[in-house]
C-alpha cells in the first residue's frame, strides 16, 4: 500500500517574517525607533519641571537609554499574550481527542473573528477619542496590534481544521502585511507609553526632591536665581574665587554641558528650573542630603 503524500505545509508566516525582518534588520532603522523613543522619553520628563529637552543638548547615548523605560510593559504585554495563546494552542491540541478538538477548533474561530474586531474598534477609538483611553497609555496600540494578529489567526485555525493549507504569494503577502500593521500598534503603544513613562518619572523626581543629594552652585557672578527655599550667599572673603553661592538646590540631570538644577522644594505651580552651561565660572558642589554643612564660601 502507497503512503498518502503529505500535506504540504503552510509556510506563510514564516516567509513573510522573514520578508519584514529583513526591513528592520539594519541596524540603523532600529536605533532611529529607540532613538526616537528615547526623545518621547525626555520631553515629556523634562516638561514636566518646564523645560524643553534640546537646551540640555542630551546624547544619543542619553536618548537610547531612556527609551528603554517606555518599552518594557508593551513589549511585555504583547509577549505575555502570544506566548499564552500559543501554549493553550498546544495544550488543547495535545489533550484533547481529535473529534473534540476540531469542534472546538471551529467554535473558536468566531470568537477569534469578533475577539478582533473589539480589539480593533477599540483600539482606533484612540484616533477619534484620545481622551477615551488616556489613563490607561499604550492601551490603544496594544489593542490595534493584537487585534489585527487575530484575523490571519482565525483564517489560518479554519484552515488548520478544515485541512486546507494556501500556497502562492498571496498568503505571504497577507501575512507581511500583518506583520507591517501590527508593528504600526506596537509602535503607537511604545510611544505613548513613552511619554506618559517620562511624565510619570518626572513626578517620581519632583517627590524625592528633598532627599536627593544636596547642590551646592559657586558662581563668580550673581545668576540672579530665585526659588522656594534657595539661598543667596555674598562671599565676602577676599581669597574666593567665587563670590556667590546658592543653597537649596538639587541637580536633576547632567549632559551635553548643561546641568538641569531644581529648588529642593520645587513645585509645579511657581517652581522655576535652573540651566547652567559647564564653565569655569561655576561650581558644583554635593553632599548627602542629611549632611550637615555650614554655609560659608
Amino acid at each position: 500500500m502507497r503512503a498518502a503524500p503529505a500535506r504540504p505545509k503552510d509556510e506563510a508566516p514564516s516567509r513573510a517574517l522573514k520578508v519584514f525582518g529583513s526591513l528592520l534588520a539594519p541596524t540603523t532603522v532600529l536605533t532611529a525607533l529607540l532613538f526616537y523613543f528615547g526623545v518621547r522619553h525626555a520631553t515629556f520628563f523634562c516638561e514636566w519641571f518646564g523645560v524643553h529637552h534640546s537646551v540640555l543638548g542630551l546624547s544619543a547615548p542619553d536618548y537610547l537609554i531612556r527609551s528603554a523605560d517606555g518599552m518594557f510593559v508593551p513589549l511585555t504585554v504583547l509577549s505575555a499574550a502570544g506566548l499564552a495563546a500559543l501554549w493553550g494552542y498546544r495544550f488543547l491540541h495535545s489533550v484533547l481527542a481529535p473529534k473534540t478538538w476540531r469542534v472546538l477548533a471551529r467554535r473558536a474561530v468566531p470568537v477569534l473573528v469578533a475577539f478582533g474586531l473589539v480589539l480593533l474598534l477599540l483600539g482606533l477609538s484612540g484616533l477619534a477619542v484620545p481622551l477615551l483611553l488616556y489613563e490607561v497609555p499604550g492601551l490603544p496600540g496594544v489593542c490595534v496590534a493584537l487585534g489585527v494578529i487575530s484575523f490571519p489567526l482565525a483564517e489560518r485555525l479554519h484552515a488548520t481544521v478544515a485541512g486546507r493549507h494556501a500556497t502562492g504569494v498571496v498568503p505571504v503577502v497577507q501575512w507581511t502585511f500583518t506583520f507591517v500593521l501590527a508593528s504600526i500598534g506596537l509602535f503607537w503603544a511604545v510611544n505613548d507609553y513613552s511619554a506618559a513613562v517620562g511624565e510619570a518619572r518626572g513626578y517620581e523626581y519632583q517627590t524625592k526632591l528633598g532627599t536627593m543629594p544636596r547642590t551646592v552652585v559657586f558662581s563668580t557672578k550673581d545668576i540672579g536665581f530665585h526659588g522656594p527655599g534657595v539661598t543667596m550667599t555674598a562671599c565676602t572673603a577676599a581669597d574666593s574665587s567665587y563670590r556667590f553661592r546658592y543653597d537649596g538646590l538639587v541637580l536633576v540631570l547632567q549632559s551635553g554641558g548643561q546641568s538641569l538644577l531644581l529648588p529642593r522644594e520645587w513645585n509645579r505651580r511657581d517652581g522655576a528650573a535652573l540651566v547652567l552651561p559647564r564653565s569655569n565660572d561655576v561650581r558644583l558642589e554635593f553632599s548627602r542630603a542629611e549632611a550637615e554643612r555650614d554655609g560659608s564660601c
